[in-house]
């Protein structure tokens, strides 16, 4: 168990600081592309016709890399408010329990989401579909949302069998709650 632990933690690190880094950065660059784009626009009157696009495909694209680093800090698709006051009132078991069915619930929905994503992937290669301004494929795109709502799904299974672990080992009745909200 400890084994699995160690390369639970490794894996979720390489996701954080990977991930975490490629989003940053690439929504750094398209904010400075879209300021770009506004003076271009009002000071001298051109904008490239793809600029638009690719500003808003490359911004969800950031978010769904996202998507993984969130979870791995489990502070995606919670409703830690709920579970903080449950903790507080001392129901370590509960909390222990709630942790368990919130991270098999985001796997399985992130999993289900991903696997049937293949179906419009494959829909817009065949179709050759692309952006409004014709220059930008579409397929790329769902590609990484696909990705991303995989990666989040593997990265909550990882923390399923962590939890499991923990509840076992009866780690929920020392363990900290994270503090992610202000009740």
């Amino acid at each position: 168990m400890d084994g699995f632990l160690a390369f639970s933690h490794r894996v979720k690190e390489g996701v954080y600081s990977t991930l975490g880094w490629i989003a940053s950065a690439l929504l750094l660059v398209l904010t400075l592309f879209a300021m770009l784009e506004i003076v271009r626009r009002y000071i001298f009157s051109v904008v490239f016709e793809w600029g638009q696009d690719a500003i808003i495909v490359g911004m969800i694209s950031a978010v769904a890399f996202y998507f993984a680093v969130t979870q791995v800090r489990r502070g995606h698709l919670v409703m830690s408010a709920i579970v903080q006051w449950i903790h507080a009132r001392g129901h370590y078991k509960t909390v222990g329990i709630i942790r368990i069915i919130v991270s098999a619930g985001i796997t399985l929905f992130c999993g289900a989401v991903g696997i049937t994503g293949w179906s419009t992937l494959a829909y817009a290669w065949n179709r050759d579909l692309t952006t409004y301004s014709l220059m930008i494929p579409l397929w790329p795109f769902y590609l990484i949302l696909m990705f991303g709502f995989l990666l989040m799904a593997f990265v909550a299974l990882l923390q399923v069998v962590e939890d499991i672990i923990g509840f076992a080992r009866e780690e929920y009745l020392d363990a900290p709650m994270e503090m992610t909200t202000d009740v």
